[in-house]
């Protein structure tokens, strides 16, 4: 009888302080990241962060993309016809990927160095606050968008099953924040993580469509 997987984190653990300047371990095959020791990301979950970008590329125009990772949405977003591509990342080594990364990316992108939530207040007001129109023409520019997929940093903020984490702490968020429940949409996909993943063993995943109106 095999033992349990043991937990990402220990009780109590926060990384929060030593994520930035903690080494990006890239595998030799490029399948795999890993921060302290963390598994962040895996190149098995392409046709999820492709479905992400897909949805935050529908609308064109502006897409505000938080966490690099491997580039896996990243360069998804790049294949669309995007105007302009910002993306957040707070660790010191996937940063570097990220800068040498934009430098032969088609659309221009602008690289965010910090936590999300400290970059976050300092963007250009209503730079990605939904659908802006052309006053002079009448006609509707394309809509920014955000591709949100950051990875938690203690004990506290891990969640072991998305199903649950979407329904039980980001959905009554979204409508604290305003948004409408009708505008809140998901769509399920079949998925296939390895044996060996340590961190998701469902079969399926779930891409959230939120709108603003």
């Amino acid at each position: 009888m095999s033992s349990a997987a043991a937990p990402i984190f220990s009780k109590g653990e926060d990384c929060k302080t030593n994520w930035h300047d903690a080494s990006a371990g890239y595998d030799e095959t490029d399948t795999h990241l890993e921060i302290m020791g963390k598994p962040v990301m895996e190149r098995w979950e392409t046709p999820y962060m492709h479905s992400l970008s897909t949805v935050a590329a529908s609308k064109g125009g502006r897409v505000l993309e938080i966490g690099f990772g491997m580039a896996i949405a990243a360069t998804k977003l790049e294949s669309y016809p995007i105007e302009e591509h910002w993306i957040i990342e707070c660790n010191d080594g996937v940063f570097a990927r990220l800068e040498e990364w934009a430098k032969v990316q088609p659309h221009k992108v602008v690289p965010l160095k910090g936590l999300w939530e400290n970059v976050v207040p300092t963007l250009p007001d209503n730079h990605f606050d939904g659908e802006e129109q052309n006053r002079s023409s009448r006609c509707r520019t394309p809509e920014p968008s955000i591709l949100y997929d950051t990875y938690p940093l203690s004990e506290e903020t891990w969640h072991t099953h998305q199903f649950d984490f979407i329904k039980e702490t980001q959905v009554p968020s979204l409508l604290q924040a305003g948004f409408k429940k009708d505008k809140i949409r998901t769509t399920t996909m079949d998925i296939a993580p390895p044996a060996e993943c340590k961190y998701y063993a469902f079969n399926k995943m779930i891409t959230p469509t939120i709108l603003k109106d």
